[in-house]
């Protein structure tokens, strides 16, 4: 399924590293599949664990030679974690806060992180943590993910009710206006 998409030009990144544009237009395509073919998922109103692992085999064809994990919180040996926010970590966690991100496309034991997505059911409004994992994995420093996203599915309507995307530690809206209408367009 992967075809003529536009890549970086960066030495340092991998030739076959999309650009944001064409990892949004990818993932969008895989979301659309995974809406059409997961009706009865949907309907049942499984929980967000359930919907990511399916939307995830949805992406994977669309990231030919990149891995496509969930809930994968590893950097080569260690542990992924974001610096805690005050008051927000367990007693025992003292230093940072360990991540599991919903999704994540990348190449395992290298650096090269393509996209973070999580993801949050329609009506769950708890994103705060989601909100954190997405800056910290997109901003400069030691994940360095190109694109990350906020996906919120509406599983009565069989549709997302909204996507906001991150790139370099914070919102971009630019990025943002264009996976609203790849994705709900």
């Amino acid at each position: 399924m992967q075809s003529d998409f536009e890549h970086y030009e960066d030495p340092s990144r991998p030739k076959d590293m999309p650009v944001p544009q064409d990892t949004l237009s990818r993932l969008a395509k895989a979301a659309k599949e995974f809406l059409r073919g997961e009706a009865d998922l949907l309907e049942v109103g499984v929980n967000e664990r359930s919907l990511t692992h399916r939307l995830a085999v949805y992406i994977g064809p669309y990231f030919k030679d990149w891995h496509v994990d969930c809930e994968y919180n590893r950097l080569r040996d260690k542990v992924k974690s974001l610096p805690k926010p005050e008051g927000e970590a367990p007693l025992d966690d003292t230093n940072a806060i360990t991540i599991y991100p919903d999704i994540i496309v990348h190449r395992r034991q290298t650096d090269y992180n393509c996209a973070v997505i999580e993801v949050k059911k329609r009506g769950n409004n708890d994103i705060k943590l989601d909100v954190e994992k997405l800056r910290g994995m997109t901003m400069a420093g030691e994940y360095e993910y190109t694109v990350g996203l906020h996906l919120v599915i509406d599983c009565k309507a069989k549709s997302l009710s909204g996507v906001v995307a991150y790139r370099g530690g914070d919102e971009d809206a630019e990025l943002t206006e264009l996976a609203k209408a790849m994705f709900m367009g």
